[in-house]
């Protein structure tokens, strides 16, 4: 796949080193090699400059090759930077996350992304975000006590919305705080 991706002149102009936005960014294992995975930019194929009127869009897609297997594992990132829970919308974020699936990963660059020659192992859609800054308040703090934490809040809303669907595998949109771990696969 990342021969096709590489290949490819639009995707190929999307590769970037990192998945980050202001103090938010995407944290790999060091387990994983450099040649083990790439880095979209999603947003800048659904840029102004290339389309009018473009639809919203992802930060990242990250497409990791597993090392224990011939599969894969994709990850769409979207990273907000705010200091509140009124710097987005939910509705707004669904529907970046539906730009990428639908349009990119099932339409436009199907023919690599969709493609049945290749394996998909996991599907994950991060929303990496710490508008409550539990972070700050609660240093070392887990994901499964934010999980806890975020109940009753805007971010709630993203654990019981309808989940996406790509090649069979089913993810809901996951709320994570600030810098989530890439792991091997």
């Amino acid at each position: 796949m990342f021969d096709a991706i590489l290949q490819d002149r639009e995707l190929f102009a999307l590769c970037r080193e990192e998945c980050s936005e202001n103090d938010i960014c995407i944290e790999f294992d060091e387990l994983i090699a450099e040649d083990r995975f790439l880095i979209l930019k999603t947003d800048a194929y659904y840029s102004s400059s290339r389309m009018h009127n473009p639809p919203p869009s992802l930060d990242c897609l990250i497409v990791v090759g597993c090392e224990t297997n011939p599969c894969y594992d994709f990850y769409l990132v979207e990273m907000k930077d705010i200091r509140s829970p009124d710097g987005f919308e939910v509705k707004n974020i669904r529907k970046k996350f539906a730009t990428v699936i639908e349009d990119f990963l099932k339409n436009r660059f199907g023919h690599i992304f969709s493609n049945p020659k290749y394996c998909l192992n996991e599907f994950r859609l991060y929303f990496v975000s710490d508008a409550c800054r539990m972070k700050k308040r609660f240093p070392g703090m887990t994901q499964k006590v934010y999980r806890k934490k975020i109940l009753g809040t805007k971010y709630e809303m993203f654990l019981s919305l309808k989940p996406f669907e790509f090649r069979g595998k089913k993810a809901i949109i996951d709320p994570r705080l600030p810098n989530p771990m890439i792991e091997v696969c």
